[in-house]
């Protein structure tokens, strides 16, 4: 389960196709089911320590037993109780922070600085959206991005998680190590310019390296692989192999400018990124074209529709639409 849809729904903004995928989700195992009330007792217990009031704690509570109830509603009996357990689990994770507000309220303590604070592109426009942290990084979230980081750094690393598309410009500090996390692996780095893009069904990460020098480890601490500037990693989760070519950085990062920028590629590579890039799937004839290979720049905003305009240009080859529904 991809942990965007599962915070989407935690903000009340997941799409009908979204709850229901969660919903299969969830029934599939209690090992789902378990994961998913940990991320919904982590999730509201920022809510709450993030918010000034007691009213507003006890709402965020309130708030997290009525979608709990609307999601098992229907439910089948035999998992009733460990959803009970788990929304019992973070009922309490909710109330020790609760407690914490209180204490650290009245010894003038700044809960601030412990939080765990979540940015998400939600963006139908295919725009990006920038993010700075505390130290001086620069973050550029692609579309339907998620990103967790400490608003203050103030460990011996500077952890952060990212779930989808980012680019990530570190603040050099060689003595507190820059760590990107995801679902999959993690990379480390002391300031450097890369790329991390995770695709979790899939299993696959790919790390794209711009300047610097960054280590591929995987969840477990081992090392990977060590890129240099113009590398690209590709992470398998199932084989544990990596895959690391040569590439063109500029024109694979150009999304952070609102751009599509392919080089050398196939026609059914390009057809992969607008189908992934817009949310569709596209038919097109390209057995004539062979492994042919293409330069495709093109702006996002623009749509599907445009883009496969040009791809005719370059390709003579016409394409359809098909809307995901």
């Amino acid at each position: 389960m991809n942990d965007f849809i599962i915070h989407t729904y935690l903000s009340g903004k997941a799409t009908e196709e979204e709850k229901a995928q969660l919903k299969d989700w969830l029934e599939q195992s209690p090992q789902h089911q378990a994961y998913f009330f940990e991320i919904k007792a982590i999730h509201n217990a920022q809510q709450v320590v993030s918010r000034i009031g007691k009213n507003d704690v006890e709402n965020s509570l309130a708030h997290l037993n009525r979608r709990i109830d609307t999601l098992i509603g229907s439910g089948k009996r035999k998992t009733t109780a460990l959803y009970l357990k788990y929304a019992g689990v973070a009922a309490v994770f909710v109330g020790l922070c609760l407690f914490y507000w209180y204490t650290s309220t009245l010894k003038g303590g700044m809960i601030s600085d412990r939080d765990l604070v979540t940015y998400v592109n939600e963006s139908n426009d295919w725009s990006v959206s920038e993010v700075r942290l505390s130290d001086g990084t620069v973050v550029w979230l692609g579309n339907r991005t998620l990103l967790k980081t400490p608003s203050n750094f103030t460990g011996k690393e500077r952890r952060v998680y990212v779930d989808g598309e980012a680019f990530f410009d570190v603040k050099k500090d060689a003595a507190h190590p820059f760590v990107v996390q995801t679902a999959l692996h993690e990379v480390q780095v002391l300031g450097t310019s890369f790329e991390v893009s995770t695709d979790e069904e899939r299993g696959i990460c790919k790390t794209i390296l711009m300047t610097g020098s960054v280590q591929l480890q995987d969840k477990s601490g081992n090392k990977l692989a060590v890129l240099e500037p113009g590398q690209q990693a590709r992470y398998l989760q199932k084989t544990g192999d990596v895959e690391i070519e040569n590439v063109d950085v500029n024109a694979l990062t150009s999304w952070r400018f609102g751009l599509i920028s392919l080089s050398n590629v196939t026609c059914g590579e390009i057809l992969d990124c607008l189908e992934k890039t817009y949310q569709v799937r596209i038919r097109m004839d390209t057995v004539s074209l062979g492994n042919r290979l293409y330069n495709f720049s093109f702006k996002r905003s623009k749509g599907a529709e445009a883009a496969l305009e040009q791809l005719y240009y370059i390709t003579g080859k016409s394409a359809k639409i098909q809307r995901l529904e």
